[in-house]
């Protein structure tokens, strides 16, 4: 049910775009977080919390990697990006690669955002083996 909610609500408003954790992570939040197709990243995030969603392969791992990094852009946006990675095109997943390759240059916070990021979305945390469209240039990761 909450998956047709979540199609419906995409279709009617268009927002797929605007927010991609509708799609994705709509269905598997609980009804008491009270997400509409209006809800903020922020809103997902505290409706989640800090927890990977445990996977039982009905689109979990797609939620989880999209939970993860939006805790990356939380942390990243403010301070780091603008300093660290100024003047890089978003998209592509160039963003992301140039947060990588200044580790040493960012605060704890954003550090940690992109390890936990990291981790979810690497070869080893499948099994050794790479998903397709997923990854260091994982589905979320390709936009920033």
């Amino acid at each position: 049910m909450r998956e047709l909610l979540a199609v419906i609500l995409m279709l009617a408003a268009g927002t797929a775009a605007a927010n991609p954790m509708l799609e994705k992570c709509l269905p598997f939040a609980p009804a008491s977080c009270a997400l509409t197709d209006a809800s903020t990243a922020d809103e997902f995030l505290a409706c989640f919390g800090t927890k990977p969603l445990i996977e039982t392969g009905k689109g979990e791992s797609a939620c989880s990697e999209e939970l993860a990094h939006a805790r990356v852009h939380k942390a990243c946006d403010a301070n780091d990006i603008p300093i660290v990675c100024a003047g890089v095109k978003p998209g592509e997943n160039r963003t992301m690669s140039c947060l990588r390759k200044n580790k040493k240059k960012l605060s704890a916070d954003c550090l940690k955002a992109l390890k936990d990021y990291d981790a979810l979305t690497s070869p080893a945390a499948e099994g050794g083996e790479r998903k397709k469209g997923r990854g260091k240039a994982g589905v979320a990761a390709v936009r920033c």
